[in-house]
């Protein structure tokens, strides 16, 4: 057996039959076409569909009919927008009230809210007893100042420098 494969091999030049490139990826879809295509060929030609008798040729003069005829359309009513007083007079009304709230909401304004901050200081303030002032203020007169600036000078000053936080904390 090997020695007739061999021979066969040697007559043989090319490798054997060669079809084309992706033959078999679109075998099943021709194979199943052909076949629907020979059912087709067989049903009877009275299975079909049916046309009326001279339909093509009143085809074009219908279409002709519906399409060249002009309908009388109906003109367009006026209408009166104010039809009575009584629309006028609450029309009016609701512009006067829109108008009014607009203005009271924008002249309208809210008093801001003492920050928390603010209350707790000034409660600080008021909570210092006043003998622990009177003698905070005896102990720093022993300190002598030197200071030409007068009165109005030092209040302005300690009044645009300091804050009461800071007053609060240094008495």
């Amino acid at each position: 057996n090997d020695e007739i494969e061999d021979k066969l091999k040697v007559k043989v030049k090319h490798p054997g039959f060669s079809v084309p490139e992706h033959y078999f990826d679109q075998l099943t879809e021709r194979i199943q076409t052909k076949v629907s295509m020979e059912k087709l060929k067989d049903l009877s030609a009275g299975e079909g569909f049916a046309v009326p008798a001279s339909y093509f040729e009143q085809l074009e003069a219908r279409i002709k009919e519906k399409t060249t005829t002009v309908k009388s359309k109906k003109e367009a009513g006026i209408f009166r927008l104010w039809r009575s007083d009584i629309v006028k007079y609450a029309s009016a009304a609701c512009f006067v009230l829109v108008s009014a709230f607009g203005l009271y909401m924008n002249n309208h304004r809210s008093i801001p809210a003492a920050k928390s901050t603010d209350i707790a200081t000034e409660q600080n303030l008021f909570d210092i007893d006043e003998q622990m002032i009177i003698d905070h203020i005896q102990a720093n007169k022993n300190v002598k100042t030197t200071t030409n600036a007068s009165e109005k000078e030092l209040e302005d000053y300690i009044l645009n420098n300091y804050s009461q936080t800071d007053i609060a904390s240094n008495l």
